[in-house]
């Protein structure tokens, strides 16, 4: 493993320049095993010469300290077309791959020094502890920390089976327990290790204390070449959609996984960028199911070519029926039920315009479902025909007089409703789903009663968190997850609150 990089610098003479210093940098950034940013510092002091030094980029995207060799000066009298060469200056380049297969073998030692202390502490004595045997399967390499560890604890003797052949360690380990009773205490580094240490102690008779340890998730990150999908339904002008596709990419970069993000308007083309991310070698795909029965032909596909599929967003319901592993989202029903009771103690009565910006988009029906549930006036489900003339649409349905107040299902929506309620001068209220600059001073100054955020950015980041860890699981991630459903709890956002986050939306710049 490679914890060190060797940087020279050499200066070249040049018949019309003073020089260039150049690196010797072993890796570029299309090397997966990491890479280091650096650039030469160049200096002509008073004395006429010129001193090299050595930049590395920070973590932060700045520059850090100028590192200076021993030997760094360029005289004016150097002679020409003669290379020099700095003394060697040592740059830090531990990758993230190296970072996290470091981190995890310290954390495998010491999880064996704790093992160790357990097996010490039930044989209950100090002395005469009776014979260990580590077994470390070779065809999982890396937890030869574990019997490190184990062996730095246990005050007894520990012992090493190193395994390549399942069978022909089943057969040693058989002998040993039948002929060695000095060994009393086993532990397994592998789940196949730990089921053949089970079936022996069965068959000999020979019931030794004995653990072993289990590893369903892979914890070394993958090739930066393997594909994750996150594709969605929606407007690439919808806000909620944008801020998606943002925390996407960002989580890409903070996981160190290659996530290809994608959204389209209608469930055929989601239907179409499942399958392609199929072809394409995805090692998972993560999608929301607005048109459930749409999908569910391109997710089956995709499940039997061995891609996990996970959901997130709308079709909380229909998720487990279209056979993706699990389902993030927004408790959209629950959603609609709260801001139902919200206009109940608000005062509002009459009827209420639940505007559907997605008519095939069932998530959004589950929230008028939900606000029909808890109103206790009337309901009625609107859309609009044409996305471009939704405030012209909303002006004329208000006109009619018979609207109390009206409930946006997004952030985009929601300032569409506010300005059609200006349009009008009607005394009709209104409330809206999602997040913006805008929604906040709506909210924050009246102009909106309040909101209900979705978070898209904690939807996208764990979709592509989800695709993470149904790649890197050592067992099936559709039978292991079995459908399960990460549901958001939808909770009511004042003015007094709207005003925290807009005080704090530049704060972080002061």
């Amino acid at each position: 493993m490679r914890n060190l990089m060797l940087v020279l610098l050499g200066v070249v003479i040049g018949v019309a320049t003073l020089g260039a210093v150049w690196a010797n940098v072993a890796n570029t950034p299309d090397d997966p095993d990491g890479a280091v940013d650096v650039r030469i510092v160049l200096e002509r002091l008073e004395d006429g010469r010129v001193e090299a030094g050595l930049q590395q980029r920070e973590t932060d995207g700045g520059w850090g300290e100028v590192l200076k060799p021993d030997y760094r000066f360029l005289a004016p009298d150097a002679e020409v077309n003669t290379p020099l060469h700095s003394s060697v200056i040592v740059v830090d380049t531990d990758s993230r791959y190296e970072t996290v297969a470091n981190n995890y073998a310290a954390y495998l030692f010491q999880s064996g020094q704790e093992s160790g202390i357990r097996f010490h502490e039930r044989f209950g004595r100090d002395e005469d502890l009776p014979k260990m045997l580590c077994i470390n399967d070779l065809n999982d390499p890396g937890f030869d920390q574990y019997c490190d560890g184990i062996e730095t604890a246990y005050n007894g003797p520990v012992e090493r089976m190193e395994v390549t052949d399942y069978e022909d360690f089943r057969l040693e380990l058989e002998t040993r327990l039948l002929e060695d009773r000095e060994v009393r205490a086993l532990f397994a580094t592998s789940l196949p290790t730990g089921a053949i240490v089970d079936e022996v102690r069965e068959a000999t008779g020979r019931f030794v204390r004995w653990s072993y340890w289990i590893e369903l998730i892979d914890p070394l990150l993958p090739s930066p070449d393997n594909l994750h999908c996150v594709i969605s339904h929606g407007s690439d002008e919808d806000l909620f959609w944008g801020l998606s596709a943002e925390t996407s990419v960002a989580a890409a970069g903070m996981l160190g996984i290659n996530v290809r993000s994608e959204v389209y308007l209608t469930g055929a083309e989601q239907a179409a960028a499942v399958r392609r991310c199929a072809a394409d070698g995805a090692v998972a795909i993560a999608t929301t199911l607005s048109e459930p029965e749409v999908l569910k032909p391109a997710v089956k596909e995709a499940i039997e070519a061995g891609v996990p599929v996970i959901s997130f967003n709308s079709g909380a319901e229909q998720a487990a029926g279209v056979g993706t592993a699990l389902h993030i989202s927004l408790d959209d029903y629950e959603a609609g039920r709260v801001a139902g009771n919200e206009f109940n103690d608000r005062g509002i009565e009459g009827h209420v315009l639940c505007v559907i910006h997605e008519p095939e988009n069932l998530g959004l029906h589950d929230r008028c479902d939900g606000l029909e549930e808890s109103f206790v006036g009337t309901v009625e489900r609107w859309s609009m025909t044409d996305r471009e003339t939704t405030v012209e649409e909303l002006s004329a349905r208000l006109r009619q007089g018979d609207v109390s107040a009206v409930l946006g299902l997004s952030s985009s929506i929601g300032t569409q409703v506010r300005s059609a309620i200006f349009l009008t001068r009607r005394d009709v209220q209104a409330a809206t789903f999602g997040f913006s600059r805008t929604i906040a001073e709506y909210v924050s100054d009246g102009r909106l009663m309040f909101a209900i955020f979705d978070h898209p950015e904690i939807q996208s980041y764990l979709a592509a968190v989800g695709t993470l860890l149904a790649e890197r699981l050592r067992i099936d991630p559709i039978a292991y997850f079995n459908s399960m459903q990460m549901l958001i709890v939808p909770t009511i956002v004042n003015a007094e609150e709207m005003q925290r986050l807009l005080d704090s939306l530049t704060a972080w710049q002061e």
